[in-house]
């Protein structure tokens, strides 16, 4: 993704803004590796051809609509169709890096909103991997119940897990209970939140064309003031492929952009870009304050975060908002976070260098959390992490407070900042760390 395309998403996301769109091209990639509308229909003739009907048309064997049509018109679309042959085994796969960026996006609220043609469950897997209680959207009405907790994660089309014989696979549907309920109500929630939004539009030209055509049809009239593409094929072929989405993307003053590139790829490229935002931000905060005791200007050095891969980024956020390890990250920008801040730039000026977990100085290894308005002691108990996470030599809770604690939790002679080590390591307010590490 080139600098400035990458600029303007974080400026939608800042501005509240942003909306992904996401289509079946998004699972495809590595290590979801979802299957194309041909090979599900492939699946799915194959073995109604041995089990039931050796004269079937062949030409139905790589067209899925029209297989999926053959039996609406029998009405047997769910008794036989969905229940019977649809492989649903090919969508239980892992999540990749674009799933967890569209999770991460709708936790945090950096998004305002996902619209997904997907019935995998993979950007809800994410989330929950990261310990959020998240939950799909299947029309209007649930979008906006979701609000309260989470951006919305929009699948009107249906899903897997959550009623299943009403997921969309023949045209026909569209006109049936409770699909064509569903999508109005759908209809009616973008047009009163969606507007005047950017869109930023990932896996949709497909070979999913009856999903391409619903998703064209529904977001009719939302008017997007930018429509940002993520697809390896050219223009021609995704015009082609998306009558309904193409006019939409260049409709009047609608500025448009193509990435002919991975959508996995460029959303992970952007999360990683959103995380690092995020953490320049803690060390902007602790600027002022840092100079302010330092008498002179910072180095411009200690003030940019560390290059690491998006997982390592996500466990530093939520470091910085003070969560442990099996609980989200969920703000899009850091708060209460000036002394943590202060911190960081204190290790860097004393030339601490960044690791996974934090920090190496002198050969002592050093996590720092955001402590601020938490108890130490207290703090320390909510960090009993799995033991996945590697321990640590010092832990800083910075901005925490110290009370006054029984010897048996408390070091002789350092009551107030010091907890006797544990699986973690020793844990100290902000004074005890700079008294122990001398910065």
């Amino acid at each position: 993704m080139d600098a400035d395309t990458k600029a303007k998403l974080l400026a939608s996301m800042h501005a509240g803004r942003l909306v992904v769109v996401c289509g079946a091209g998004l699972s495809m990639a590595a290590p979801s590796s979802l299957p194309a509308a041909w090979r599900v229909s492939e699946a799915s003739f194959d073995k109604y051809v041995i089990e039931t009907d050796p004269a079937c048309d062949p030409a139905m064997r790589h067209d899925l609509e029209a297989f999926a049509q053959y039996f609406a018109d029998l009405h047997t679309l769910h008794s036989v169709f969905i229940e019977s042959l649809v492989p649903w085994h090919m969508f239980v796969k892992p999540p990749n890096k674009g799933h967890a960026a569209v999770a991460d996006f709708l936790v945090t609220r950096a998004a305002a909103a996902a619209l997904s043609a997907n019935y995998d469950m993979l950007i809800e897997q994410s989330a929950v991997a990261n310990g959020f209680d998240f939950q799909n959207s299947l029309d209007g009405d649930e979008a906006t119940a979701r609000v309260r907790t989470q951006s919305p994660l929009l699948k009107f089309h249906g899903c897997a897990t959550r009623d299943r014989p009403a997921t969309v696979w023949a045209p026909s549907q569209l006109l049936e209970q409770p699909i064509a309920d569903r999508i109005e109500k759908s209809k009616t929630w973008m047009a009163a939140n969606l507007r005047q939004k950017d869109l930023l539009v990932v896996g949709f030209w497909s070979d999913w064309a009856y999903l391409n055509d619903l998703l064209g049809s529904v977001l009719d009239g939302i008017s997007p003031l930018s429509v940002t593409v993520i697809d390896p094929s050219d223009e021609a072929n995704l015009k082609a492929k998306a009558e309904d989405l193409w006019a939409l993307a260049h409709g009047p003053q609608v500025e448009f952009t193509h990435l002919q590139e991975s959508g996995a790829e460029a959303l992970a490229e952007l999360r990683k870009a959103f995380s690092q935002n995020y953490l320049r931000g803690i060390l902007a905060a602790g600027r002022p304050a840092f100079e302010a005791a330092l008498g002179a200007a910072c180095n411009p050095a200690w003030l940019e975060p560390p290059d690491f891969d998006n997982e390592t980024l996500y466990g530093l956020r939520r470091d910085a908002e003070g969560v442990p390890a099996g609980q989200p990250a969920s703000r899009s920008r850091p708060s209460q976070c000036e002394v943590v801040g202060v911190f960081h730039l204190l290790l860097r000026q004393a030339g601490a260098t960044p690791m996974e977990l934090g920090y190496d100085l002198g050969g002592r290894s050093i996590r720092v959390l955001n402590g601020a308005g938490a108890v130490l002691s207290q703090l320390r108990t909510r960090f009993v992490e799995a033991p996945a996470v590697a321990p640590t030599d010092v832990v800083v809770a910075a901005g925490a407070i110290s009370l006054p604690l029984p010897g048996s939790v408390v070091r002789p002679g350092t009551a107030g900042s010091f907890i006797r080590p544990a699986a973690m390591g020793n844990w100290y307010d902000l004074e005890g760390a700079r008294a122990e590490l001398a910065v």
